[in-house]
């Protein structure tokens, strides 16, 4: 097979993690120093707030029908999923409900309903919890079951559970970054210091960083053997801690 057919085969089954990582690379950082240059001015941002929402509020959907498409993928290949994620899945679900109340309460931030110049009496934060808690029962509704796609794999449904899967890891990525450039107010004594400081970092990212994997981590435990796993996912958290600290070196 020629390089460029190698590569073709290689990108088919990780388009999804490769649009992650150019993402991280190339577009996180101007987005996130607009965003943060955006909530640091008196207008409120709608744009980027709605946007937040309804990546928050469509991701339920294409966990869905992600599932559904990784289970009539095992029902065409006659997979049966090997071994146990469970501990994986809970720490991911875990970090995925933070990450969501925090992703809400940013684009309530976009919007002034919360944060500098904020009523902090107002009740938006509040509502806003509510309706986030709500979206992470629908999202484990949305999980469970055992019902597989009609649809063949391939059709456009399970393109757009990757897409907005990706987007979610995609917004939660840009907010870690923001999270990092709001640190770069605080004076850091000497680089020593910084130096001791991120591998802590680097530990509680990679907490974050499950939820923003999901495709990854459902791919994973639906399609491929046990065997070599630990490996596969060490390396994810390997990637996982260099993304977390990118944003220190720019």
């Amino acid at each position: 097979m020629k390089p460029a057919g190698r590569i073709a085969t290689w990108i088919g089954p990780h388009a999804v993690s490769a649009a992650f990582y150019l993402y991280v690379l190339a577009a996180a950082p101007p987005l996130a120093r607009a965003l943060k240059a955006g909530l640091a001015g008196s207008e409120p941002l709608w744009g980027p707030g709605g946007l937040l929402l309804a990546v928050l509020f469509l991701e339920p959907l294409g966990l869905r029908w992600k599932l559904r498409f990784l289970r009539r993928r095992n029902v065409d290949d006659g997979f049966v999923p090997q071994g146990s994620m469970l501990g994986l899945f809970s720490a991911a679900g875990i970090g995925h409900a933070i990450v969501t109340v925090f992703l809400g309460m940013l684009a309530l931030d976009c919007w002034g309903a919360v944060g500098g110049g904020a009523d902090e009496a107002s009740g938006w934060w509040g509502a806003m919890i509510v309706a986030l808690v709500l979206k992470e029962f629908v999202g484990l509704i949305a999980a469970g079951g055992t019902e597989a796609a009609r649809e063949a794999p391939g059709h456009w449904k399970e393109w757009a559970a990757d897409v907005l899967l990706l987007a979610y890891g995609a917004v939660a990525y840009t907010a870690w970054w923001g999270a990092i450039l709001d640190l770069d107010a605080l004076e850091w004594n000497s680089l020593l210091e910084r130096l001791v400081l991120m591998p802590i970092f680097a530990a509680v990212f990679l907490f974050f960083y499950l939820p923003m994997r999901l495709p990854f981590l459902l791919e994973e435990y639906h399609l491929h053997p046990a065997q070599g796993r630990r490996g596969r996912l060490l390396a994810e958290g390997a990637l996982g801690a260099f993304v977390g600290l990118y944003p220190f070196f720019r």
